[in-house]
C-alpha cells in the first residue's frame, strides 16, 4: 500500500551517537509512538500496510523541537529523553518519533535528509 501511514524516526546529528546508540534510541521512539497511538485506526492502518519506517536527521535540538512543534493533529509523536548511562548526559533529547498519514508525513519531512 503506497499510501499507508509512515513512522519517521528523526535523530539529532549534533550528538554524533554511535550506531548502536542510534538504533536503541530509535527503538525507544518507535515503541513510544506505538504506545501513544494504541487503539487508533491510524496504527491499525500502519501495521496492515507493512509498518513503513524511515530514519531521518535534524541538525540539533532546535531543529528537533521545531519539527516536534509542527506535528499536525491526526499524527502521534514522542521525544526520547536519554537516561544518561552511556554516551550522552541524562536528560538529553535524542530522537523524535512521528506516526502519521503518508502524505502528511511527506509534507512535514520533505526538508530532512536520510540518516
Amino acid at each position: 500500500m503506497h499510501d499507508a501511514p509512515t513512522m519517521a524516526l528523526v535523530v539529532r546529528r549534533d550528538l554524533e551517537l554511535s550506531t548502536g546508540k542510534t538504533a536503541a534510541q530509535c527503538a525507544h521512539a518507535a515503541v513510544d509512538v506505538v504506545r501513544a497511538a494504541r487503539r487508533s485506526r491510524l496504527l491499525e492502518r500502519w501495521r496492515a500496510g507493512g509498518a513503513r519506517k524511515i530514519v531521518l536527521a535534524v541538525q540539533d535540538l532546535d531543529g528537533m523541537n521545531e519539527l516536534h512543534a509542527s506535528v499536525p493533529s491526526g499524527c502521534y509523536s514522542s521525544i526520547v529523553t536519554d537516561a544518561g548511562r552511556t554516551e550522552v548526559p541524562a536528560g538529553t533529547q535524542t530522537v523524535v518519533g512521528i506516526l502519521g498519514p503518508r502524505r502528511t508525513m511527506d509534507t512535514l519531512l520533505r526538508h530532512l535528509e536520510s540518516l
